[in-house]
Parts: structure tokens; sequence; C-alpha cells
């Protein structure tokens, strides 16, 4: 009798705390959302932002913030062709004013790290819009790592 007693007591807490732990297990990794990215276009051997640049950038930022109010980090990728005058230089300038419209448009919630490239790296051919954008990319996050609901 104590047994039946002792076993139908003991299955019950044995089930909640298996589920529990497995809940809890199930959030222990980052189930962060996919990053976001934005890109800002330069004309040729130019690190000046046109308006209408600075107004796709004020938009997005308005968006991301509203979106995304948790953020994990932010990256900037200046970018340059070989055959621009001083690529290196001119991809740090492309990353500097960029990063300066987003922070000063509010894009202000996780640590911002500012990266530049240079390509292509073996070819003789002329820039292309590609070559000559800066990358802003977001990475979202959620309250309690996106495990709300597991």
């Amino acid at each position: 009798m104590l047994r039946i007693i002792f076993t139908a007591l003991i299955a019950p807490i044995a089930t909640s705390f298996f589920f529990f732990t497995d809940a809890a297990a199930k959030c222990q990794e980052s189930q962060n959302l996919p990053s976001q990215q934005f890109f800002v276009a330069f004309p040729p051997n130019s690190h000046e932002v046109s308006e209408s640049e600075r107004m796709r950038i004020a938009r997005w930022v308005l968006a991301m913030n509203t979106k995304y109010p948790i953020q994990n980090w932010i990256d900037i990728i200046g970018s340059a062709s070989r055959n621009e005058t001083s690529p290196d230089r001119l991809a740090t300038k492309r990353a500097a004013a960029t990063a300066k419209l987003i922070i000063d448009d509010g894009l202000i919630n996780a640590p911002l790290q500012i990266k530049t490239q240079i390509y292509p790296v073996n070819s003789t051919t002329v820039s292309t819009s590609e070559t000559r954008e800066v990358t802003v990319q977001v990475s979202p996050g959620c309250l309690d790592n996106c495990c709300t609901g597991h």
C-alpha cells in the first residue's frame, strides 16, 4: 500500500521535473534572429553620403530600432575597389561616414564594429556598385534569447 502511494506521488513530480529541464535545455544556446543588412552606395572615389542615401539610412535605423529594440551587435563594413584612389583610406572613410550617420540617427543599442574590405583583390576591372558600398549589419536579439514560449 505504501509503495503504491509513494509511486503515485513520485511519478507526477518526476514528470514535471523532466519537462522543466527539457524546456530549459532547449534554451541553453542563443536563439537570436537572423541579422539584418543594409547597403549604402557611394560614387567612385568618394566617401560622401548622398542626401537620398542619408534619408534611406534614417528610415532603416528607425525601422530597426522599432522592430528590434534589443540588438546584439552592429557591424559596419566599408568597401572600396582596388582601382579607386587610396582604396584602404577610402573604405575606412566610407565606413566612418556611415557609422556617424547611423549613430546620429539613433542606432546605438549594441556594440559597433567597423571593418574594411578591398576588392576585387586581383582584378584590373573597373569598380562596380558592389565594390563601392558600405554594409551595415545588425544582429537583432530578443528577451530571454528568444526562448519565450519553450
